[in-house]
């Protein structure tokens, strides 16, 4: 019987490989490579004043993970929060001048990240590669909504039989 090999060894290795060097690329900046940093700001550089819960959603990263990459990058003074003057409870997140201006060496250097990995692609394996990737995530974002719903109803059972209080 042959052996399915496990595709989570090479993402790993690709995520770690991908911190060293965005960790190296972009220690000048305040910023490391993980966090939530890099999906907050390229969310804010195409939509600006926008809540942590609209951007939480749109990158899949937890409400969590976004609050505190933005707070992280108010302090660095990439971005500011201004209280939404609709729900007094949300704050909207906007770009600094510096936030601004980091734009084009942010997308520099996931551009020479992405030209890294794929060195010695043809056109058509690189195009390949991206639509790969991008049914593998959305495999892997259908699979968590399954389980979260999974989780939501089991915690739901539990607690109709009394099995949690």
């Amino acid at each position: 019987m042959k052996k399915t090999p496990y595709i989570g060894k090479w993402i790993s290795c690709l995520h770690r490989s991908g911190q060293t060097f965005f960790d190296y690329h972009l220690a000048e900046f305040g910023l490391g490579s993980g966090n939530g940093y890099f999906a907050c700001l390229r969310y804010l550089f195409r939509q600006e004043g926008i809540t942590q819960d609209t951007i939480s959603k749109y990158v899949n990263i937890d409400k969590t993970t976004i609050a505190r990459a933005i707070m992280k990058l108010e302090t660095l003074g990439y971005v500011t929060k201004q209280i939404d003057p609709i729900d007094r409870r949300a704050y909207k997140v906007y770009l600094t001048k510096k936030g601004r201006d980091f734009q084009p060496k942010l997308e520099a250097t996931l551009a020479l990240w992405t030209t890294s990995l794929t060195h010695g692609f043809t056109p058509e394996e690189k195009a390949m590669a991206f639509s790969l990737l991008e049914k593998m995530t959305q495999n892997a974002l259908n699979l968590k909504e399954r389980i979260n719903s999974m989780e939501k109803s089991t915690r739901s059972e539990a607690n109709e039989t009394g099995l949690i209080k």
